[in-house]
């Protein structure tokens, strides 16, 4: 029999697979694998908003915080589906699950679909009072002072709430009495639309007129004794209006905070993020952000990271669209609280799901140093291929810190330094250049081939000499990285020391790609050695190998300047047909890309 553990887990996979609409048969293979548990064992999912109960058995939230971020986006409390149930069912939980809210809640979306057995609860909506309810703390117990008009009260103790008859109605003596509870009435109505005059003690009660109710002892401080009171059958109606108590107007925010709009301070909106995203530098812009801190807040309490990404990435991406001075502080305040070291680490975590990689990234970007400097301990601590690429992806793209990876170039572990040579090379980090350098001289061969790739990359003057001594290294390999690496004309330098090289190189593959590195470069040095290569020798001394001769009008087609596409045409007619054939290829290849509509360099 499945866990329940298992059961909710592969119900999160299913739902995060298919908010992924290009994965369609990772989808089909997770909802195949929720079908066979199943029907082995159905399944009874709560959230009470403590802790989420699978079949009577408390699981770990943080280990399914996809599922149960979903089920606070719907509103969700309660979810029930049977042994072995329909697969168009379960096909239906899922889907709408992994949809955003609409019009219509998730019950009445599966019943249209004509969902019958798969049963789904909203979350509990009680009154303050109601059983069941979880206040911040207990209410105090129902008396019959506390029925007296409290209709139309929002929030707070009601009796605390409204101001002191004396102060309500001033100079008209108030009558208080303890009239029978209506039938089961257990709570007070909380709709807010009785006016606020219900607000005063009636002092008769709502049925016909008839007999008044007989008064009960006056308060001392009442005023006059309540038989001078008892039969005035003035309605609320016949003074002028009174002037109600200060009567809850917008609450101030709340110290401990909270993610609804009630809790918002006055003035913010009921959806922060549209309201951001719809005037990035508003008047109210302080506002809606506290208002978004708080829900991102709540969200790390709960474990929810991906409501937490949600809420950052798009105030980040919302700050690149500002301009004014004054609403950029408020930005930078705002995610200054916002990005702790928890924070960051959660955003790593969720980056190696492709659906939330590109949100992860944009919010990594803006954590600076500290960013960098997790994504490099998620670097080095890599247990497989995927965690490395996505950690180096992420780090492509940072802008602020990467000073740090010098640094790491002098790491104990061999893997590390490689790893890490490998990035400053595809950062173009020409600072770097020296501690590279150093590293030609490591005990480890692939240490130096990630060191002799980054200089050829960075093909500044500053790295010529360095990759000199590349070029000489024992291993072809390192040689062959050399090559590789060199590439346009930021490596005009380069072009001398692998015109050198070719001639004192003896491993054919290695000669070859030096000589397409000419090409790539094409300055006018590059292109008149690719031209001597290129042109046929003596027929019985000197020789030189056709292969090597099929490279250099390769590289000639890669430089495309002018004399390297005259030489082409004059070896059209080669002895050798290798040759020849290659050079017509060639001049065709240029021909069509200059005819090319959209204008695509050659090369």
């Amino acid at each position: 029999m499945p866990s329940p553990e298992s059961l909710a887990a592969q119900l999160a996979r299913c739902v995060e697979l298919f908010r992924d609409a290009g994965a369609k048969e990772a989808q089909k293979a997770e909802f195949r694998t929720l079908l066979g548990l199943l029907r082995q064992e159905g399944l009874s999912l709560r959230d009470d908003g403590v802790r989420l109960l699978v079949n009577g058995a408390p699981v770990d939230g943080s280990a399914l915080g996809s599922l149960v971020h979903r089920l606070a986006l719907h509103n969700i409390g309660e979810i029930t589906v049977p042994h072995a149930p329909l697969p168009t069912e379960v096909f239906a939980l899922v889907t709408a699950l992994a949809e955003q809210p609409g019009a219509d809640d998730i019950p009445t979306r599966l019943r249209a679909s004509g969902v019958t057995r798969v049963s789904v609860a909203v979350g509990p909506v009680t009154p303050p009072d109601a059983p069941g309810a979880s206040p911040s703390a207990p209410p105090p117990p129902p008396s019959p002072r506390s029925r007296l008009g409290t209709e139309g009260i929002l929030r707070g103790d009601p009796m605390t709430d409204i101001a002191s008859p004396e102060q309500r109605v001033p100079g008209v003596p108030l009558v208080t009495y303890d009239p029978p509870p209506p039938p089961e009435e257990t709570s007070l109505p909380a709709t807010g639309s009785a006016p606020p005059s219900d607000a005063l003690p009636a002092p008769a009660s709502p049925a016909p007129p008839g007999p008044p109710a007989p008064p009960a002892p006056a308060r001392p401080s009442a005023g006059p004794p309540p038989a001078a009171a008892a039969p005035a059958p003035a309605p609320p109606s016949a003074p002028p209006p009174p002037p109600v108590a200060p009567a809850p107007p917008a609450a101030p925010p709340p110290k401990r905070g909270a993610s609804t709009a009630a809790a918002a301070p006055a003035g913010a909106p009921t959806d922060p993020l549209q309201e951001l995203a719809r005037n990035p530098q508003g008047p109210n812009v302080g506002d809606v952000l506290a208002v978004l801190g708080r829900q991102l807040e709540n969200a790390m309490s709960a474990n929810r990271f991906e409501q937490a990404l949600a809420i950052a990435a798009a105030i980040v991406k919302q700050e690149a669209r500002v301009t004014d001075a004054s609403a950029r502080r408020n930005y930078g305040i705002a995610l200054r609280r916002m990005y702790t070291k928890a924070l960051l680490k959660g955003f790593i975590h969720l980056m190696a799901a492709p659906a939330h990689r590109a949100e992860a990234i944009v919010a990594l970007r803006r954590g600076g140093a500290e960013a960098v400097e997790l994504l490099l301990d998620r670097l080095i601590a890599a247990r497989d291929m995927g965690e490395r690429r996505a950690a180096f992806d992420a780090l492509r793209q940072m802008k602020e810190g990467t000073d740090q990876l010098v640094q790491k170039l002098d790491h104990k572990d061999w893997f590390v330094v490689r790893n890490v040579a490998e990035l400053i090379g595809e950062l173009g980090m020409e600072e770097a250049v020296p501690a590279l350098s150093r590293l030609l001289d490591h005990r480890e061969e692939r240490v130096r081939k990630a060191a002799a790739l980054a200089l050829a990359k960075l093909g500044s003057g500053s790295a010529a000499e360095a990759l000199r001594r590349a070029l000489r290294d024992k291993s072809p390999e390192v040689r062959m990285q050399v090559a590789l690496g060199v590439g346009g004309r930021r490596s005009n330098a380069l072009a001398m020391p692998l015109v050198v090289a070719i001639d004192g190189e003896k491993d054919e593959a290695v000669q070859r790609e030096l000589v397409l590195a000419l090409g790539r470069i094409g300055t006018p040095d590059a292109v008149q050695a690719l031209i001597k290569v290129a042109q046929p020798t003596g027929r019985l001394f000197g020789r030189k190998p056709v292969a090597l001769r099929v490279a250099a009008v390769e590289a000639l087609r890669l430089a495309a300047t002018a004399p390297a596409v005259g030489t082409l045409e004059g070896l059209q007619g080669d002895a050798e047909r290798q040759v020849g054939a290659a050079a017509r290829e060639a001049l065709l290849e240029l021909k069509k890309r200059k005819s090319d509509p959209r204008g695509r360099a050659p090369g």
